[in-house]
């Protein structure tokens, strides 16, 4: 059904050093911050206040899946449904206007008592209550990385020219700040990780382990540390070299992640075949029972279990119920038939052992954990290897 609305605003003229000061208060927030979160923000706000819009959304673009997903946005008064909006993505399919925007990299301007809007963008202006919205592409070097609207819900509004120029400069310094956020997230992804394994690496797991015993302690709550070696690693290298070596780093590194939360857990490479596993929110009896169940499916050779990983109502780390963690390793013994560590050609039976401490029990610092739970390691090796050992003692 078409709208009759009657009254129709004109959109804002602006002056040409109106438009040069617009412009340069978004390069400086641009220029002024790497996350974001926050400059799409600043984008939104501004270029809604300056031209007098209820609203400004930015929209990325994944054109592989051909759909669109909220990213930002600023608005005078809230939507019930704005909370719902960032993150949220759909399909071009859904709104023809946006592919036009996207595909055609062209400035598209819809008003709602426009006869021949498309139904799909009726559907969507009617349920957000826009009235009028101006759509421009995100380009960066000919690449189309998503869109930003200029939304107005007061009344029909016929944006101006000069509206329509700003609209696409500041639709590409809206491009130019997610290339930087993306590349400043590359940089800052290669800094914290480790380039074999794809784990965090030595330097990252001590800032985080230092964070975790920090939280620990004013949240007055448990924090496990699991030290993991290979045993015998070094035979393996020797007999069949150092690639085969790195393609048993990389399967243990898969396996370590799986076997541990998501989003909750953090695994590191902490050097050479030695691996660490920061358990936040974990008491001690809980870590032991993970530890057991890492070492014995390690040892059964079986290969890396799929990507979904057990979730924290499963007997994951944390529950703090050994005879759940028990089941867990039960369901994952059976559900591995055959597999290999290694390289084609290399295989062989990997085991490990695995030294447990936690705080406040063993130690009450990161360094204090770590040396802890190096002991067990060691205590480990020296009765046999392929075994899981407990920290002793209490370390400051």
């Amino acid at each position: 059904m078409v709208h009759a609305i009657s009254v129709v605003e004109t959109g804002v003229v602006l002056t040409r050093p109106e438009r040069f000061a617009v412009t340069a208060e978004i390069v400086l927030a641009i220029t002024s911050s790497l996350v974001l979160e926050e400059v799409l923000a600043s984008v939104a706000r501004r270029t809604a206040e300056v031209l007098d819009l209820w609203e400004c959304d930015i929209y990325d673009y994944d054109s592989g899946e051909n759909r669109t997903t909220g990213l930002a946005l600023w608005a005078r008064e809230s939507h019930p449904a704005d909370g719902d909006w960032v993150g949220s993505s759909a399909g071009l399919d859904e709104l023809p206007s946006f592919a036009g925007v996207l595909h055609e990299r062209r400035v598209v301007e819809n008003r709602i008592d426009d006869p021949e809007l498309p139904d799909g963008d009726r559907v969507r202006m009617e349920f957000w209550g826009e009235k009028s919205c101006l759509l421009a592409p995100l380009v960066f070097k000919d690449e189309v990385m998503g869109c930003l609207e200029l939304v107005e819900k007061r009344s029909v509004r016929r944006f101006s020219g000069e509206e329509r120029e700003l609209s696409t400069t500041l639709a590409a310094l809206a491009a130019v700040a997610i290339q930087n956020a993306r590349l400043y997230g590359d940089a800052q992804h290669l800094a914290i990780t480790d380039g074999l394994t794809g784990l965090y690496n030595h330097r990252y797991f001590y800032d985080r382990l230092a964070q975790e015993v920090a939280a620990a302690k004013r949240y007055d709550r448990p924090l496990s540390l699991l030290m993991i070696d290979i045993d015998d690693f070094k035979t393996y290298n020797d007999r069949f070299g150092h690639r085969a070596g790195d393609a048993v780093l990389r399967d243990m590194s898969a396996r370590l992640k799986v076997q541990t939360r998501q989003q909750v857990d953090l695994v590191a490479r902490y050097g050479g075949e030695e691996f660490a596993v920061i358990l936040p929110s974990t008491p001690v009896q809980g870590a032991a029972s993970v530890g057991e169940r890492l070492r014995s499916t390690i040892a059964e050779n079986g290969r890396p279990p799929s990507d979904d990983g057990p979730s924290e109502s499963d007997g994951s780390p944390g529950d703090g119920d050994s005879g759940a963690a028990l089941t867990v390793a039960e369901r994952i013994r059976s559900s591995i038939a055959d597999g290999v560590f290694g390289s084609p050609g290399a295989a062989a039976s990997i085991t490990v052992s695995v030294g447990v401490a936690s705080y406040p029990g063993h130690a009450e610092s990161a360094d204090g954990l770590v040396d802890a739970a190096d002991q067990a390691v060691y205590r480990a090796k020296d009765k046999g290897k392929n075994r899981v050992e407990m920290a002793t003692g209490h370390v400051l």
